[in-house]
């Protein structure tokens, strides 16, 4: 083998074994987001205790929440209590993640 073709092979060895890894490192894959923790405050509108869901009229827009077994709930003695209670005022506490809204605790101030 001539010295001209051992070059250019050396060289592609070298720009495969440098750049795959840098082109790698330059788009690391996306870090996974941790919830984001908020708040909202409105009018309780609906509750479906079978799909776990609340939805809450707060700013002039419907917001559905999704409530599991570890979800505080006071004001009510549970989720099925939450049914009877449509149109009180609610606070709800929740965390986003992937899109989805999870109460983290739902704060029930009846019907005056």
């Amino acid at each position: 083998m001539n010295n001209r073709v051992t070059g250019w092979i050396l060289a592609a060895a070298v720009v495969a074994l440098v750049g795959v890894p840098l082109a790698h490192a330059a788009n690391p894959p996306q870090a996974q987001q941790a919830p984001q923790a908020a708040s909202a405050q409105g009018e309780l509108t609906k509750v479906d205790v079978t799909a776990k869901t609340l939805t809450v009229k707060s700013d002039g827009r419907d917001m559905q929440f999704s409530f599991n077994d570890e979800t505080k709930i006071t004001g009510a003695n549970s989720p099925a209590g939450l049914a009877t209670m449509e149109g009180a005022q609610v606070t709800v506490m929740y965390t986003t993640k992937d899109r989805v809204q999870t109460a983290t605790e739902i704060r029930i101030t009846p019907k005056k």
